[in-house]
């Protein structure tokens, strides 16, 4: 038995020696179109959108379904503990039997409600349209959301790449200053400062690696990913150069196509006709019904052709609220006012979406002459290092400016990385806010 155990217990731990450790996940590639499409997707506020969409259109048709002649289908069963009595000549007399059965159909149309139901499918079918449009502005949204994002990842990983070369720089003028030191021209204070320079540069590379990996938690987050799940993210932050339209063709565009101002539009309309709705109620309503009746009365449940019958009537039903207490004045005041608000608010989101467009246009052109001017301090401040490292080989400069042009350079490289980051992402928004892609801006 012994024996038996020990050979089980080997067994385990020679089959937990030769395990091999699970191979981690395939990383996940993604460049910004499909970030975005994953986006539309699986956010939470775009599937929400669409739930409110769904709504309205049920509304829309729950409205329809008034206009569509009502069919109902009835029927009674009465059991009399007694029977009913009728009164004759001042003598009593019972009527009808212990068992009472009856069954029908009735069929009513509306013939006229007052406006009622042509104001209550246009202001349906224009809630419909609004949440078409809201839909399309929670999706630019996300798209938004993603493009910032994604962009803020390349950013970090751009500044990641300088840090690196900042510090590979720094190692390669300490290894000249200590060829000099050895050779006695250099002091070893000179490499004392350097060698801080060293350890000054790899906190600035700890952090923009740190910044990178927050940054793709970030796009993980957005996109429902498993926050543990390894996203490589495919791109660069391009280059300026996009034709950029002008002020006024951008403003006119984001009132013409921007989804939240045509949601707000739309549902302004809606809430005038739902003010005629409400004026409606107020109206004769007049309709048109017809039915037919079967009737049984008998001891027991089977009534035989004498103890039954039908009938048949049809005719026009009018119905007029002549007085209701206020009741329907108050819901057309309160109908008029929903309608005011609608007008204010909408009135609010199209100077709204002016200022953002304005704000955008100009962050665009802002960020673009940055890149120009940087792109070209790169090249300079480049041009100026490299001769300021043969200068000071040859001994003619000093660590100071070598530190100095080397620091020069770095800046630049950061701040047109910068610039084009913010060219991207105001890119973006301009294209939010206007509703439409730059290029099908008229100019």
């Amino acid at each position: 038995m012994r024996s038996a155990l020990l050979l089980a217990v080997l067994a385990i731990m020679a089959g937990a020696a030769g395990a091999q450790p699970a191979a981690p996940p395939e990383p996940m590639t993604l460049t910004l179109a499909q970030a975005v499409e994953l986006a539309m997707k699986q956010n939470i506020d775009v599937g929400l959108a669409e739930l409110d969409l769904r709504t309205f259109q049920s509304r829309y048709r729950q409205v329809i379904g008034t206009a569509i002649p009502d069919l109902s289908l009835m029927g009674s069963y009465t059991r009399n503990f007694k029977k009913p009595l009728a009164f004759f000549g001042g003598r009593k007399t019972e009527i009808g039997e212990i068992n009472g059965m009856q069954g029908g159909v009735e069929l009513e149309q509306t013939l006229y409600s007052g406006g009622r139901l042509t104001a209550g499918l246009k202001a349906t079918r224009l809630a419909v349209g609004s949440g078409q449009d809201e839909l399309r502005a929670t999706k630019d949204d996300a798209a938004l959301a993603v493009k910032r994002a994604f962009y803020s990842v390349l950013l970090a990983s751009a500044t990641a790449s300088i840090s690196e070369d900042n510090l590979r720089s720094a190692e390669d003028h300490l290894a000249t200053i200590q060829a000099r030191y050895k050779q006695g021209l250099d002091s070893d204070l000179i490499v004392l400062r350097q060698e801080v320079e060293v350890a000054n540069a790899k906190p600035a590379l700890i952090q923009s690696r740190n910044l990178h990996e927050l940054g793709l938690t970030l796009v993980k987050d957005l996109l429902g990913l498993d926050v543990d799940q390894p996203l490589v993210l495919i791109g660069d932050l391009g280059a300026t150069g996009t034709a950029i339209p002008r002020y006024e063709a951008a403003a006119k565009a984001a009132v013409e196509r921007n989804p939240d101002y045509q949601a707000s539009r739309k549902r302004t309309e809606a809430a005038l006709q739902m003010a005629r709705v409400a004026a409606g109620e107020g109206k004769p309503q007049l309709s048109l019904f017809a039915n037919y009746m079967w009737t049984g009365q008998s001891p027991d449940l089977s009534p035989g052709p004498e103890q039954s019958g039908t009938s048949a009537a049809g005719g026009l039903r009018l119905r007029f609220p002549f007085f209701t207490g206020g009741e329907i004045h108050e819901r057309v005041r309160q109908a008029r006012i929903d309608h005011e608000r609608a007008g204010e608010a909408m009135r609010k989101i199209e100077r709204s979406v002016r200022v953002e467009v304005k704000r955008q246009w100009l962050a665009v052109n802002e960020a673009g002459e940055r890149a120009l001017s940087q792109e070209k301090a790169i090249g300079q401040a480049r041009r100026a290092l490299e001769a300021t490292e043969v200068r000071y080989k040859e001994g003619h400069a000093g660590q100071l400016e070598l530190n100095d042009a080397t620091l020069a350079l770095n800046r630049a490289r950061m701040f047109h990385a910068q610039a084009l980051h913010d060219y991207q992402v105001a890119l973006a928004a301009l294209e939010r806010a206007a509703g439409t892609k730059l290029e099908e801006i008229n100019p």
